[in-house]
């Protein structure tokens, strides 16, 4: 079989597969950070080193081992043997990739990073915070690209020396299409329209929380929403709910963006939020470091959702932005052209970034949830302030009436108490709408 039957008989066999099945051939095969990326992006990659384009990334940049061995290991042993075939047809100097020539004694390795524009462009390889794998990136190559703070770029650069820092060479990938591939408009000029498809938060019975922001508060793709939360709840108890609802799911682009949160946090998020791009803060950062970051991560959604992604941003602890969360909750976005940026904000009810609900907060957020209190097994949520604006274009008029009444009911504490065991006792909100609706 020739080399390129060898490579369309992979890529038949790639499609096939769920993403799921994808992600772990492309980690043992050597793509770059494959929880990231989209089904077709790593089918592309996979292709690319099969026939020798670009260099397996190092195990460093590949993202943590495989959860299974269980994967398609004839499939990995026919790409290895499509790398040898044409790894054998390659001349002694090198392989030619983006006009750029990359040998095994090359001074140039793959690279990838947010583009960040102050004194000087740079990929960030590491978020928002500088390091030493950051890449030089100049003006030509912005300009022949028609690259954007904010985009993710991938691509070969000269590796770094002790008389110059690392420099990119070629361009390979932005936010996950080809060069060639790209198109976008600007996120400014988009269309903005009322959130009209819904976003169901509460996939789990188990989710009793978001279950009830559904029932009650719903969220649409380019909502603006603000959720009030207690101290004793726990940090990452909403955010592991939310993330079981957005992460794995392909129409959508989850990013979590946690403030001034421990390590510990940071870690337990990404941990759970599989695919999602998570950033965050540590406790110790200035509040001007806070909005810095914050200003980065939004760009960082707007290059997606300009390109027609529907990006759905976590932004836990909204309240330490202090005046800047409203700037930064403004941005959601539903496009008419295509694309979405939803933005759902945590504020702390108690403290010292206690925030419910600012005058500010009141006018730019379309969706308002408030939960009084954790000290139960099923979370209290403020029925009576908790709503959705334009609520008719997310819900049915069968689930409307089922809320209305669930909300009455709320009115008392006894009534309360029935509601919250309602919601405990049954699997999903369509068995609660067929008995109230």
């Amino acid at each position: 079989m020739s080399g390129t039957d060898m490579l369309a008989d992979i890529r038949e066999r790639l499609r096939r597969k769920s993403i799921y099945e994808v992600r772990p051939i492309a980690r043992v095969v050597g793509v770059q950070c494959p929880t990231d990326g989209k089904k077709d992006r790593l089918i592309e990659d996979i292709i690319a080193i099969a026939s020798c384009k670009i260099a397996p990334a190092p195990r460093s940049a590949r993202g943590a081992p495989p959860k299974s061995t269980d994967f398609d290991e004839a499939l990995v042993a026919d790409i290895r043997e499509c790398i040898k075939l044409y790894s054998a047809k390659l001349s002694e100097n090198g392989v030619a990739f983006n006009d750029t020539v990359v040998s095994d004694n090359s001074e140039e390795r793959p690279c990838s990073g947010i583009l960040e524009v102050g004194r000087f462009a740079v990929l960030r390889a590491k978020g928002f915070a500088a390091s030493d794998d950051d890449v030089f990136v100049a003006d030509t190559i912005i300009n022949r690209f028609g690259l954007k703070e904010g985009d993710r770029v991938d691509g070969i650069c000269r590796r770094k020396t002790e008389k110059e820092i690392a420099g990119l060479v070629a361009v390979t990938y932005i936010n996950g299409f080809t060069p060639d591939s790209l198109r976008r408009g600007d996120f400014e000029n988009l269309t903005p329209v009322y959130p009209d498809k819904r976003l169901r938060l509460g996939v789990r019975k188990e989710d009793i929380l978001t279950r009830m922001a559904d029932m009650f508060a719903p969220v649409g793709l380019g909502q603006r929403a603000v959720i009030s939360v207690p101290a004793d709840l726990g940090r990452t108890t909403l955010l592991r709910q939310i993330a079981a609802a957005i992460c794995g799911n392909e129409m959508l682009k989850p990013i979590f963006f946690l403030v001034s949160a421990a390590p510990e946090d940071f870690t337990c998020v990404k941990s759970f939020a599989e695919g999602a791009e998570v950033f965050f803060t540590p406790l110790s950062a200035r509040p001007d470091e806070n909005v810095s970051a914050s200003e980065f991560v939004i760009r960082r959604c707007k290059r997606l959702a300009e390109s027609g992604a529907n990006v759905v941003l976590i932004v836990d602890g909204a309240s330490r932005l202090r005046n800047s969360a409203v700037p930064l909750i403004s941005s959601a976005l539903n496009a008419a052209e295509g694309g979405s940026l939803t933005i759902i904000a945590t504020v702390s009810a108690e403290g010292e970034y206690s925030s419910e609900f600012s005058p500010e907060l009141l006018s730019a957020a379309n969706m308002r949830l408030i939960i009084r209190s954790a000290a139960s097994d099923v979370p209290h949520i403020d029925v009576a302030k908790s709503f959705t604006l334009h609520r008719e274009l997310l819900q049915s008029p069968r689930e409307m009436a089922a809320a209305d009444g669930l909300r009455a009911r709320c009115a008392s504490a006894e009534g309360l108490k029935e509601v919250q065991k309602l919601f405990k006792e049954t699997e999903n909100n369509e068995q609660i709408i067929g008995c109230d609706g």
